[in-house]
């Protein structure tokens, strides 16, 4: 698993023209790091999964489990997100971790 999802890390960076060197200043993380998640070597945290998904602009759905999001499903509210004042992206993102928990706590007693 840790393969597959290495080999997915490193698609998406050729893919986006970044070197191990690149991704990792972009990440905050060594370009040796970047190497050991690609080969499957390493496993990394949250917060390393997080920036690379932002860098490479894919979900972590794409790394982790080899599906995109349909975009095209969410577009209408992508759309209204991105009209969002930047001022009220942390309260939004809050808001949405909220409804996400709360799902997935519902889902959980069924």
């Amino acid at each position: 698993m840790k393969k597959a999802i290495g080999f997915r890390i490193r698609r998406k960076r050729e893919e986006a023209g970044y070197s191990r060197e690149a991704l990792g200043e972009l990440c905050s993380l060594s370009p040796r790091f970047i190497a050991n998640i690609e080969f499957g070597d390493s496993t990394f945290s949250l917060d390393s999964l997080i920036s690379i998904c932002r860098t490479l602009a894919c979900s972590s759905d794409e790394l982790l489990f080899g599906d995109a999001v349909d975009s095209a499903a969410w577009g209408d509210v992508i759309a209204k997100i991105k009209n969002v004042d930047v001022q009220y992206h942390d309260q939004v993102e809050k808001m949405l971790q909220c409804v996400l928990e709360t799902i997935s706590k519902a889902e959980r007693r069924l």
